[in-house]
């Protein structure tokens, strides 16, 4: 089915196929319309081969987008968090890296503004 349609995943695919304006988006809606309508008899048509390469390819690309293009962004400790969320969702699953990334995002913030001892910058 159609569960996960408005993922993020789509939102990329659509935005780098040229999907812009009014018109593209009333094509989406009426080609989810007839999908969830027709589906499961036009999907039997669909080679298995042609869908997982789809989604390799989108998969490849959001890696790619999080952790390659996003080195020159964040910096070193940003960074590391970034690194340790993918190998801790890669072998202990979602899951932990959502502990794994509230415990990082904390522990950076910290480490982060430890810089300002004293954050009373005046007084009335």
């Amino acid at each position: 089915g159609l569960q996960n349609y408005m993922a993020y995943t789509q939102s990329v695919l659509y935005h780098k196929s040229g999907g812009t304006g009014k018109v593209s988006g009333i094509v989406v809606a009426i080609v989810t319309v007839l999908l969830f309508v027709f589906g499961p008899t036009i999907t039997s048509y669909i080679p298995r081969c042609m869908a997982g390469a789809l989604l390799l390819h989108v998969g490849i690309d959001l890696f790619l987008e999080g952790v390659y293009d996003s080195y020159s962004k964040f910096d070193y400790m940003e960074y590391g968090s970034v690194l340790s969320i993918i190998i801790i969702m890669t072998f202990y699953g979602m899951d932990a890296a959502m502990i794994a990334g509230v415990l990082t995002g904390l522990f950076t913030f910290v480490a982060q503004n430890l810089a300002y001892t004293n954050p009373i910058r005046g007084y009335m």
